[in-house]
């Protein structure tokens, strides 16, 4: 089967014990999941792979960063097929995770 976010999104609430709500479009999705902290989870659809995204933390929010992205590279293996990034967000930086 070919995902798409139309019959992911159908998948996904289909599952009555899931507590999200989806928000689709012709290439993407936008999944909040209720029960962990309204987290948000991004879902970007290319010919080829889906890539998601969610967010960490704001970077003002760790207090030595230096140390924090010393730990994000050295730890990297226990997160596999993922990556690590900075990204701005209405004008505040945020450490995001995606793959």
């Amino acid at each position: 089967m070919t995902w798409n976010p139309l019959a992911l999104a159908t998948a996904l609430q289909t599952v009555p014990e899931q507590n999200i709500d989806v928000t689709n479009s012709e290439n993407a999705l936008i999944i909040k999941m209720n029960d962990y902290g309204d987290l948000q989870i991004n879902i970007l659809f290319t010919s080829r792979q889906m890539i998601i995204e969610t967010f960490i933390c704001p970077v003002s929010s760790i207090s030595n960063p230096d140390e924090f992205n010393t730990f994000l590279l050295r730890n990297q293996k226990m997160m596999p097929l993922s990556s690590v990034g900075i990204s701005s967000v209405q004008q505040e930086e945020y450490y995001i995770v995606f793959g």
